[in-house]
């Protein structure tokens, strides 16, 4: 698929680019011409099977298995980034970990897990973009949030308090960024994606109303927003769902 946006002269990081919707946003943004790095976590496995997915037209494109909650690593691998492409000015927070837990019975470790991942992780990695973005470069950040902060579902309070995070955090960082790094949230609803024993998709009283949606939905919507030239959209939260959600 041809994309009219042309990202050849950018650098893209996508966390949690191993597999679903971060793949497809990786293969989205390497589309478009940006020479694209994939974090996974830990498994080297999906990290390489997502590399051999990607493709490594001359040399365009990398990964790393990086946890994003660690302030070290997430520095180390954009070391790793910058020594191989150079800065970043592209930037796509997909990682996180959707465990399902009653509230009753979710453990502290729990909670801080899964808000490390998702809403430090995204902390963490745009406050590098951030930080090392040349001051004549303009850059783009999308978080990828989650139809249950919209629309809350039992079992997943931990999710649901650092999905709305993103939320607040996308609007900080584009008032901090304004008028040279924008950043908005994409919120996909119900996309078929695979997922772990622990990752059980959320249900609806009315599911059977709409369609699942596929993660290359939810990358047409990420990649105009993660163009760096465009500048006056920004702090906005686009919602993908199939009209299950309409704000």
């Amino acid at each position: 698929m041809a994309y009219p946006i042309d990202l050849s002269a950018e650098v893209a990081l996508v966390t949690g680019g191993s597999r679903n919707i971060g793949l497809a946003v990786a293969k989205a943004l390497r589309a478009a011409g940006a020479r694209v790095c994939i974090w996974g976590g830990s498994d080297r496995a999906a990290l390489e099977a997502a590399l051999v997915a990607l493709g490594d037209d001359a040399g365009a494109a990398m990964g790393g298995l990086v946890k994003v909650e660690d302030e070290n690593s997430v520095v180390a691998g954009y070391d790793e980034i910058e020594a191989q492409f150079g800065p970043v000015s592209i930037l796509v927070n997909s990682a996180a970990v959707r465990p399902y837990d009653p509230l009753v019975t979710m453990s502290r470790a729990i909670w801080t897990q899964t808000v490390d991942v998702i809403l430090t992780g995204a902390f963490l990695t745009s406050r590098e973009l951030v930080r090392r973005l040349p001051r004549e470069r303009n850059g783009a950040i999308v978080n990828l949030g989650g139809i249950s902060a919209h629309r809350p579902a039992k079992d997943r309070a931990h999710v649901i308090a650092a999905k709305t995070g993103l939320i607040g955090l996308t609007r900080a960082l584009a008032e901090e960024g304004l008028g040279r790094i924008r950043a908005n949230c994409v919120v996909p609803g119900a996309i078929d994606t695979e997922r772990n024993v622990s990752q059980i998709r959320p249900r609806f009283a009315d599911d059977r109303g709409y369609a699942l949606g596929r993660p290359a939905d939810v990358a047409n919507a990420v990649l105009p927003l993660a163009d760096p030239s465009e500048q006056y959209v920004t702090g906005q939260t686009v919602h993908v769902s199939g009209g299950r959600f309409m704000p």
